[in-house]
């Protein structure tokens, strides 16, 4: 059975580290009393543990006092250019990872120095590198991650014992995914994929899922990613028809052929066949975590294969920022300073691995090596964290996506072969992107 992760073993752990040497920054705040303001879009559960981080820090740091304001965090996407036109930024801003590139290139971000990066302690060499980089623009750094979630292959322990498979060796490769997902789909006359007389229309139960809306996609995001494809190319036009992408999309597609995959399918129908054990594999956000956590379910949790090809490890990740907002010249600099400091601090291991309670992932490698994660579910995944890839460094997102999710549901649904819904969906894009790049710098 899954264990779920302790959270109390967890917050022990983090109350650990925070005293042990090496936690404080390199260099603290030392000048005069200042006070900052940190935006931020935590308003869930998470709201109390980000509520307590701050009043940590301030009482450890009695020359500054952090005012957090949580709203949602499209509020801050549609006044965030305001304030920083006003001269009324706050001083810290959480930024999500499909809007910071956008922020940067409209100038409402302020770039972080090697220099002042330095001072503060923050060494991005800590990080994952990709999740890092995601607040990278022209080979500068905009943020600090704060928060981190993955898409991710969640597994029926029972169906693949029960298919004569060993649920301690989920699959990593293309082959051993399509074993896995052979062995474990199953008709009701209990022929199974391949067999003579096998009939897809009459599924007991199947190998995998796959399902028509932006979450689903992200398995095809992966796919292009592992095959070498690229979302965008060097001139930031979508480029997800390349010989590679479509390799990859229609090895997806041709699940459903192969009747290992239901066709048609929501991500709702197929999270219910999960929980009811009807499937074997389950892509999909971590955030499902904790609901088959509930439900006892006897799960696995495991980085998704290489199903789209063997250039390399991927999937797809959303994560959040801390982030400077760009400021009048007559800014206080001490401020700057201060919130450089709350910035290092709250990206401790020590903060970090608090942070992970509510769900999120490790942001580094040494908070992933915790021992309170030894037997959790969601530790399967953690020797390829460095291989998750937000959809990010371009300034219109959702330029490349809107249109990628919609290129992807015609292709799985069959209303368009994989090239032509991939060449359409490059197609508006690019139409999208023309009418975008008018509003970036």
């Amino acid at each position: 059975m899954t264990v779920p992760l302790s959270r109390l073993a967890l917050l022990t752990a983090a109350v650990t580290l925070s005293t042990s040497p090496g936690s404080a920054s390199a260099q603290s705040y030392s000048g005069p009393k200042v006070n900052l303001t940190f935006l931020h879009g935590f308003t869930g559960p998470d709201r109390p543990v980000m509520e307590g981080l701050i009043k940590k820090y301030n009482e450890s740091h009695p020359n500054v006092q952090v005012r957090g304001q949580a709203q949602p965090w499209g509020t801050t996407w549609q006044q965030l250019p305001a304030l920083v036109a006003s001269g009324k930024a706050p001083d810290v801003v959480v930024i999500n990872e499909d809007q910071i590139t956008g922020f940067v290139a409209r100038g409402a971000v302020s770039p972080l120095a090697p220099a002042e990066l330095k001072v503060a302690g923050i060494s991005k060499s800590n990080f994952f590198g990709p999740l890092f980089a995601t607040a990278d623009y022209k080979n500068q750094a905009y943020g600090v991650p704060i928060s981190s979630v993955a898409y991710v292959m969640f597994y029926n322990k029972d169906l693949m014992k029960k298919a004569g498979l060993d649920p301690s060796k989920p699959p990593k490769t293309r082959e051993e995914f399509l074993k896995v997902a052979q062995a474990c789909t199953v008709d009701k006359s209990g022929k199974k994929a391949g067999q003579a007389g096998f009939d897809p229309k009459n599924l007991d139960t199947w190998g995998v899922s796959l399902y028509n809306n932006w979450v689903g996609a992200r398995a095809a995001y992966a796919a292009i990613l592992q095959n070498g494809g690229q979302m965008v190319d060097k001139s930031q036009n979508a480029a997800f028809n390349s010989p590679q992408a479509v390799s990859a999309v229609q090895f997806l597609v041709d699940l459903v052929k192969q009747g290992v995959a239901r066709p048609n399918s929501t991500e709702e129908a197929e999270l219910a066949a999960f929980s009811q054990g009807k499937v074997c594999m389950f892509p999909s956000g971590q955030w499902y975590l904790d609901r088959f956590e509930q439900q006892k379910m006897n799960f696995g949790v495991t980085f998704m294969p290489r199903v789209g090809g063997t250039a390399k490890d991927a999937a797809w990740g959303g994560s959040s920022h801390l982030t400077l907002p760009k400021q009048t010249s007559s800014y206080d600099a001490n401020k700057r300073k201060a919130a450089l400091d709350f910035m290092a601090w709250m990206s401790l291991p020590a903060q970090n691995l608090t942070w992970t309670t509510t769900g999120s992932l490790p942001t580094q490698a040494t908070v992933a090596k915790n021992a309170g994660f030894e037997k959790a579910a969601i530790s399967g995944i953690f020797d390829r964290l460095n291989s998750v890839y937000a959809t990010s460094g371009y300034p219109w997102v959702g330029q490349v996506m809107g249109p990628f999710d919609q290129a992807w549901e015609a292709a799985y649904l069959g209303k368009k072969t994989v090239p032509q819904a991939l060449n359409d969906g490059v197609k508006e894009s690019n139409k999208q992107i023309e009418q975008a790049r008018k509003n970036f710098q």
